[in-house]
């Protein structure tokens, strides 16, 4: 028999003789402890606004033996961004008596999905009814468990161009989109038409579908684009809202985001739509584009009948070029010939009748 097992030995033997025994009475149970926890993989949630994010077990010590013990835990944890923390860590028990305590672990908002961190609690019995436990006949008993970080989901949609969209009927226009993941781990983001059915009883359709799912790792960005066409027919300008909203696949209580921009419908102007246009423009602007086009017309016409005239002059007349006389110096140049002034209003007379000639012709 080993030195230690020898030592144990007596020792029960000497605690035993402090219980006087009965006939009826039980052989005393050995010193020792036992330790449990309600939830060995507990998770933390660290999702905003939360500032000091939090999330506790209870475990239970359990005397198991015939003896009052004093009871010490420890704990073993290697976690960095959360900090492990027991409620207490000594205890006194009676025999059979159990008693629970609260193990906190605080983390830090935002933390990364993937961390995890093992820890283990360590149960040693450090006293037997007021006498110190020796080293050496020490009894332990281990919990283990596994801290996870709660995933959650957090999107932000947004639209760079919000810009009103003015669209004429049958038009096919690009809805560009950016889904931003600040969630604590990888997502799958689905952006849909809020309105769609609105949109759709307005005559609008969405040929590549009103739903989009995108993959976006964590602290990702990923674009999306809609397909919005017009309705083929549209009667009167009118406006319109188109409400894009964006949610986390992977955690339904994540907080839906969701934007909005305008769209203009401009009323038809072909063909179709002539009537009342045409009516409206002969009441309006009939008498001020006919006047133009009545002076831009006469002004062709005397543009034409002055050509010919001129044309006609100079075929029937030779070109006559007066002689040029250099004046004596002592003749004043303020000196007026009204012979020649009677000569040029002859030949303008003479201008004007070949003008009604040719009026005359045409």
């Amino acid at each position: 028999m080993s030195s230690t097992r020898k030592l144990t030995l007596f020792a029960v033997l000497m605690l035993a003789m402090c219980f006087p025994l009965t006939a009826s009475a039980q052989i005393p149970t050995a010193p020792g402890v036992e330790i449990d926890c309600d939830e060995k993989s507990p998770k933390i949630d660290v999702r905003p606004p939360a500032s000091n994010p939090q999330v506790q077990i209870t475990c239970t010590l359990t005397n198991p033996s015939s003896f009052e013990e004093q009871i010490s835990v420890d704990k073993e944890w290697d976690g960095v961004e959360v900090e492990m923390t027991l409620e207490e860590d000594t205890f006194t028990l009676a025999a059979g008596e159990e008693e629970d305590f609260t193990v906190t672990f605080s983390g830090n908002s935002r933390a990364s999905a993937s961390l995890e961190y093992d820890f283990t609690l360590v149960a040693l019995v450090t006293n037997v009814q007021n006498l110190d436990w020796p080293e050496q006949l020490t009894s332990n008993a281990t919990v283990d468990g596994v801290l996870g970080i709660q995933a959650f989901g957090m999107v932000d949609l947004s639209v760079a161009d919000k810009s009103t969209r003015a669209m004429n009927s049958g038009e096919e226009i690009g809805i560009a989109f950016q889904a931003q993941n600040n969630g604590n781990s990888d997502d799958d983001i689905r952006v849909i038409v809020l309105n769609q059915d609105e949109l759709e009883e307005a005559g609008f359709s969405f040929p590549g579908g009103a739903t989009v799912v995108l993959a976006a790792e964590d602290g990702g960005t990923v674009d999306g684009e809609f397909t919005l066409r017009s309705p083929s027919e549209v009667p009167k300008d009118a406006r319109y809202q188109i409400t894009l909203q964006a949610s986390s696949v992977n955690d339904e209580d994540a907080t839906l985001s969701e934007t909005t921009l305008s769209i203009q419908l401009e009323a038809n102007t072909g063909a179709g739509s002539l009537g009342g246009g045409l009516e409206e423009f002969s009441k309006d602007d009939a008498v001020l584009y006919g006047g133009i086009a009545a002076a831009g017309l006469f002004g062709i016409i005397l543009v034409v009948a002055l050509s010919k005239a001129l044309r006609k002059r100079a075929n029937s007349q030779p070109m006559y070029v007066p002689p040029v006389e250099v004046a004596d110096e002592e003749e004043s140049e303020d000196e007026f010939d009204f012979g020649d002034l009677d000569d040029d209003l002859d030949n303008m007379l003479d201008d004007v009748d070949d003008l009604d000639d040719v009026f005359a012709d045409l």
